[in-house]
């Protein structure tokens, strides 16, 4: 009996809980109408004043937000081609009734807000509609919360994505979708010609060391072909966007971590008239672990200054400058499988580094429907190498490698490469919903650290979309083609006697055409069909299975993507995206290597054909009771080798990738703990046979604490809590493991 008692009590209790829960929280809804007409009105951005509690309405003009509270609370209520109104509105009232008032609107900007995707004429080269769902967008407040200090660092999260170590170089990539090849990069829309446009290419990571604090959002298209941005677009883009101040602005912060790092830096922005400007100045060193050879202290500075005169011209100029040292970590053996075992005792050092990037943009707009862009960035890479090593030997009883204590000093060598890109962009709209872009891309390259070579890029892009009410739907073409103002054979390292010279390469046509069907404001359905070609280094080395050497193919890809977006009512996003590749002639690394005429290491390629099958899901949520939020992605691909009519699974891109997020912030304070799971794959680089990597789970937690009445912010963040000493690319150059940082910042 007195344990029957005490249920009842408890679930009585538990009543009146509920009941007390109930009674503080509270809906704000109601319905909003055209004020002449008295037509409902969809989609109308329904938000509360100075609180992050937003919504639209549906298409019979009805909005609902709960609160944790009950009471009056001001709301306001916009909507293209109407006066933005605020009202107050209580918890108590059965269903309010709001009356928007119609005025005048620019047509040219009816794509904003009617489809949430900018104007061509705004911003020249965004992407059409139906690349809604193929494409990752990473804000400034979550790159705040990952605790990033770089563009690599911000992408460790992004759906499908795999920041990457590549190999004995420390090299920094940003793979997407598997591929063997980096995406290009661009900043605020100017393309850099990084990756994307070639083998040579692939070795300019300036872009990935830009500073986080200086980034207003990422923009990952992870599908190709894109036709505006990057030289060839079809390994995927990461646009990154900086910060524009319209305030004076000033930020400054200093770090202590693990391996004695320090970091220390300052940023400032502001705006003077029509003049607007930023700079900032970060110096990052570590030791890094123990007998790794990972010593780094570079210095990074960016400035950027625009001006915009009425609403004609407007003109931006960018320079990130890094200079410093870094010491290319140390490889360490893996089961006795290195290969070749001499670069065990490669002890490398780049003294100094000097990585340079510099963009300019002119936007003229000439009338309400038309406007023109005028673009320019110039890369430098200079790097003084000092290719040391440990003395070396094998045991001649054991075959193991021996590794010494004595150094052998090699000569310096300058290794200088240099990227100009000038383009010009012209988007009309000829009639209404309908936009019309042509652009016009030219680059051209230097390379000495990686083979002597001199190159230029042509490019003609032709992009039209058109809207029919919910139905977008786009087609475009782009021509590529190289031309070899000098370039030595086998990679850059053959003999200069047999070097191409004053000769044109292929024309590479690369095509783009997609649906956009917005089935309400909720729901969206995309289609994009994509095909083009590769660039190829026409004179890198194919080893046959046979033993012998020829040239490589030009690799053809066409790629489909079947995407879905749905908004619900409460908040939140929810993406689903469904993509096969066909790559014919991809090319691969072999483990067969050679030493070139200054001793240094260099492989074989092949190619094969691939078949990928693929879905990617993303779920962004709202923010609950006022302090949680979170989100979740993940990837799911089969990929498959054919050869002589046979399909083999390919195993050297992990089949599944997964992010989460959960965020909690409560008066001053926030936690965000992250983690990230990739799946089992395998690789071969620098090994004489594939083994597995991958399988891991890393986690990350960041805190951040502003303190009362002050301009002043403690952070810290335990990267890889873990500790799992994981690797992308190659088991001989694991993580450095766990890593803790403590800091302060400063906003004035």
């Amino acid at each position: 009996m007195p344990h029957k008692r005490f249920y009842i009590f408890l679930f009585v209790l538990l009543v009146e809980v509920a009941n007390l829960s109930a009674a503080g929280n509270g809906v704000l809804k109601g319905f909003v109408f055209d004020k002449q007409t008295h037509a409902a009105l969809a989609e109308v951005n329904v938000q509360i004043v100075g609180e992050s509690g937003k919504t639209q309405t549906n298409r019979n003009g009805m909005f609902s937000i709960r609160v944790t509270r009950s009471g009056i609370y001001k709301m306001s209520f916009s909507h293209l081609g109407y006066k933005t109104i605020v009202q107050a509105i209580a918890t108590d009232s059965l269903n309010a009734e709001i009356y928007l008032e119609s005025q005048s609107v620019n047509l040219s900007e009816v794509l904003v807000k009617a489809t949430k995707r900018t104007s061509p004429l705004n911003e020249i080269t965004v992407e059409p509609s139906a690349w809604a769902t193929s494409i990752t967008n990473i804000s400034a407040d979550q790159i705040r919360k990952m605790g990033a200090t770089s563009t690599l660092d911000a992408l460790k999260y992004s759906t499908d994505g795999l920041p990457s170590t590549q190999g004995r170089r420390k090299k920094y990539y940003y793979l997407v979708r598997g591929q063997n090849m980096a995406a290009d990069y661009s900043i605020n829309g100017v393309s850099l010609s990084t990756n994307g446009a070639g083998p040579m290419a692939q070795w300019i990571e300036a872009p990935s060391m830009l500073p986080a604090t200086m980034i207003e959002s990422i923009e990952v298209v992870r599908s190709g072909n894109s036709l505006l941005l990057g030289f060839s677009g079809l390994n995927g883009v990461v646009n990154v966007k900086t910060k524009t101040f319209d305030k004076s602005t000033t930020e400054a912060e200093v770090s202590y971590g693990t391996f004695n790092s320090y970091r220390v830096g300052v940023l400032h922005g502001g705006k003077f008239q029509n003049f607007n400007y930023a700079f900032s100045i970060y110096n990052d060193k570590t030791d890094g672990p123990a007998n790794r050879h990972s010593y780094e202290n570079l210095w990074n500075i960016y400035g950027k200054v625009g001006y915009k005169y009425k609403q004609l011209l407007e003109l931006n100029v960018e320079n990130f400058y890094t200079y410093g040292t870094r010491f290319v970590t140390q490889a360490v053996d893996y089961q006795g499988l290195t290969l070749p075992m001499r670069q065990l005792a490669d002890i490398w050092e780049y003294d100094p580094m000097r990585y340079n990037i510099s963009t300019v943009r002119l936007k003229i707009n000439e009338a309400k429907s038309a406007s023109t862009e005028l673009q320019m960035s110039y890369i430098l890479n200079r790097m003084d190498l000092y290719p040391d090593m440990h003395q070396f030997t094998v045991d001649p009883v054991t075959k193991k490698s021996v590794v010494g204590d004595s150094i052998i000093r090699n000569h310096m060598l300058n290794e200088p490469d240099t990227v100009l890109t000038l383009s010009a962009f012209q988007a009309v709209q000829p009639f209404a919903n309908n936009y019309l872009r042509v652009a016009a891309m030219y680059a051209s390259s230097a390379n000495y650290t990686h083979g002597k070579s001199k190159r230029a890029i042509y490019s003609l892009a032709v992009l039209d979309q058109h809207s029919f009410g919910r139905t977008d739907i786009h087609a475009g073409v782009k021509v590529i083609r190289e031309y070899y103002n000098y370039y030595v054979p086998n990679q850059g390292f053959g003999d200069e006697t047999r070097a191409i010279q004053n000769q044109w390469q292929p024309v590479l046509v690369n095509f783009s055409t997609g649906v956009s069907y917005r089935r309400s404001s909720q729901l969206t359905y995309n289609v994009v069909l994509n095909s083009g070609e590769l660039p190829v280094d026409n004179s890198s080395l194919q080893l046959y299975d046979d033993g012998s050497v020829g040239k490589l193919k030009q690799e053809q890809r066409t790629g489909l993507d079947l995407g879905l977006e749905y908004k619900p009512e409460t908040g939140g996003n929810v993406e689903f995206t469904l993509f096969g590749i066909r790559q014919n002639n991809a090319s691969e690394y072999t483990t067969r290597s050679y030493y070139d005429e200054d001793g240094l290491i260099r492989y074989y390629e092949r190619n094969i054909n691939l078949s990928t099958l693929g879905l990617e899901c993303s779920y962004q949520s709202p923010v609950f009771a006022n302090r949680w939020s979170g989100f979740a992605n993940l990837s799911y691909k089969q990929v498959y080798q054919s050869q002589s009519s046979e399909y083999k699974k390919y195993t050297k891109q992990p089949p599944f990738i997964g992010n989460i997020g959960v965020s909690y912030a409560h008066k001053g304070l926030e936690l965000n703990l992250m983690g990230k799971y990739v799946s089992t794959y395998t690789t071969d680089r620098f090994l004489q046979k594939e083994v597995d990597i991958g399988n891991y789970f890393n986690w990350d937690l960041t805190t951040n604490y502003k303190i009362a009445r002050t301009c002043l912010e403690a952070f810290g963040s335990i990267i890889n809590m873990l500790d799992v000493h994981y690797c992308t690319v190659s088991p001989i150059y694991p993580d450095f493991g766990r890593q803790m940082r403590i800091g302060l910042r400063a906003k004035f």
